[in-house]
């Protein structure tokens, strides 16, 4: 598989296409660059080239030790060096669900290297105040990251993964089973204010989200929308979708994605 040296850690990444912009694809809390295959599959037949990263603990990139590894913070670090490494000089970027914090990390510092930024079912970001949970909360969230990949719903999981391949599906359900505990645990570490970031933006930038996602609130996106500046938002909401548009309707998506970037971005 091919993979990308992102300062200390090695990624694994698919790349389909050729042709400009560039489209870099960036994953969620639990999986990897494969979710994102069909979809890659539509923008290369729209003659766009994509890289979709597996971030550090994700399907066949490194996995380390520290539960501040993974934070958001820390894979923006990661997906600044690997984007290097490939030689990207200006793409478009695109997060889905904790992705979308991923990549507002890496535009806060690198905004000119970025064409257009796509956040997939992201939620309204994080303000920087700490998680505020009851002991008993704690406990039912450590509950849960101990009692991973079992008590994950696999009919719900293929579900939410209908549009893809076999091969491909029963790769990805794999990559979901190896999610490291250090790796669920991270999403807990460093606050950040990420809605500044939001707030000062002058990329554009399209907000997608399904109006039945029921693990981001659909109220949480459309409040990142209204987050951005007027001038740089974009919205598109699918009726009857739930979290993964992604894996479950990636024509749609593609579509979606062409439009904006062919006729919102600088030739």
């Amino acid at each position: 598989m091919p993979r990308v040296q992102a300062g200390a850690v090695s990624l694994e990444y698919f790349e389909q296409g050729d042709g400009d912009p560039s489209v870099v694809l960036v994953h969620g809390y639990r999986s990897s660059a494969l979710i994102w295959d069909v979809m890659q599959q539509g923008l290369a037949a729209e003659g766009m080239r994509s890289i979709a990263i597996s971030m550090r603990g994700a399907g066949g990139s490194d996995v380390t030790s520290q539960d501040e590894d993974y934070s958001a913070h820390q894979f923006g670090i990661d997906l600044a060096a690997a984007v290097d490494a490939l030689a990207l000089e200006q793409f478009v970027l695109v997060g889905h669900s904790m992705g979308a914090s991923t990549v507002t990390n890496y535009i806060r510092d690198h905004e000119d290297r970025v064409l257009g930024l796509v956040l997939l079912a992201g939620g309204a970001l994080s303000d920087g105040k700490p998680l505020q949970m009851t002991a008993e909360q704690q406990a039912a969230w450590d509950e849960r990251i101990e009692g991973y990949p079992g008590n994950v719903d696999e009919q719900y999981w293929r579900s939410e993964h209908v549009a893809l391949s076999d091969e491909i599906r029963e790769r990805l359900w794999q990559d979901w089973q190896n999610v490291p505990k250090e790796r669920l645990r991270g999403i807990r570490e460093r606050p950040q204010d990420l809605q500044s970031v939001l707030a000062a933006l002058e990329t554009p930038t399209l907000v997608v989200f399904g109006d039945r996602d029921g693990t981001v609130p659909p109220g949480s996106s459309a409040q990142g929308y209204l987050t951005l500046p007027e001038t740089v938002r974009h919205m598109h909401v699918f009726h009857g979708v739930d979290h993964s548009p992604n894996a479950v309707i990636p024509d749609r998506l593609c579509g979606v994605f062409t439009r904006f970037i062919r006729n919102t971005l600088p030739a």
